[in-house]
């Protein structure tokens, strides 16, 4: 396996990672790398909240289009949501868990996976955060150009928003209500991420249990997202499809730079 890296990455000793493209900000954290790379996150991390938020898109034109995906859905035959959703209805304790699961997971095994991925592949480890980074930057154009309401507040299909419904949690409301996006269903970042995380990890283990354990992340995270009413089938598409646009992206840019394929030991 074999991932495209750039020169920088080419010349790092074994297990001491060095970045390239942001020299000027990380010479601030000279001797403490993993500070940078913690700060990096948490800048990257607030410009992506806010700018998610700031780009609301109008309510008529977020519901006509998640009218127009469910048709499209319907016609091909790929309007399964309701049926997922009403499956885990039927079994009210595991559909509490999901809730919960949908609202934490999400960060939390993202993170543990990129603090894996600097430990243990420090070569790897820009490529993957480039590329995530990227990612993000491709799904925050499509929430601009194309707001969607989530399932779960299309009550006329038949959808119900779980989270509030069954476990109290509303994402309409509170302190951090003002930094989200009601109309950002497609692309589903949260499938995009699992997605990421279990296709990475895949080619970087080599127990092949253990690669079989990453590969149901993506799968338990699409039945989440989808049978708690936050995203549609396409919207899991389209989070997959902003994965390898940030991947594309980065290989792209290094391969202008002159990089070349890097060896995963």
């Amino acid at each position: 396996m074999a991932f495209e890296g750039s020169e920088t990455v080419q010349v790092i000793p074994a297990g001491r990672p060095r970045f390239d493209g942001l020299g000027s900000l990380r010479s601030r954290f000279s001797g403490r790398p993993w500070l940078f790379e913690v700060t990096l996150f948490a800048l990257a991390l607030v410009v992506y909240q806010v700018s998610r938020a700031l780009v609301v898109g109008e309510p008529w034109r977020a519901f006509r289009n998640a009218w127009g995906l469910i048709r499209w859905e319907k016609a091909t035959g790929i309007f399964v949501e309701l049926d997922i959703q009403q499956f885990f209805l039927d079994h009210l304790k595991l559909i509490t868990i999901l809730n919960y699961f949908y609202i934490s997971a999400h960060w939390i095994v993202t993170t543990l996976f990129f603090v894996w991925l600097y430990k243990s592949r420090p070569r790897v480890y820009p490529y993957v955060r480039n590329a995530f980074f990227a990612a993000n930057a491709a799904a925050l154009a499509v929430f601009v150009v194309f707001p969607v309401a989530p399932p779960r507040l299309m009550s006329d299909p038949g959808f119900i928003d779980t989270l509030q419904r069954v476990s109290g949690i509303d994402l309409h409301a509170g302190r951090l209500a003002s930094l989200f996006n009601p109309y950002a269903a497609v692309p589903s970042m949260h499938f995009g991420y699992a997605f990421m995380v279990g296709v990475v990890a895949a080619f970087l283990v080599r127990s092949w249990p253990l690669k079989a354990l990453v590969l149901t992340y993506p799968a338990v995270v699409f039945l989440t997202i989808t049978g708690t009413g936050n995203h549609y089938v396409l919207d899991s598409v389209g989070g997959a499809l902003s994965i390898f646009i940030g991947f594309a992206a980065v290989a792209t840019w290094n391969a202008a730079r002159g990089g070349r394929l890097l060896s995963v030991g």
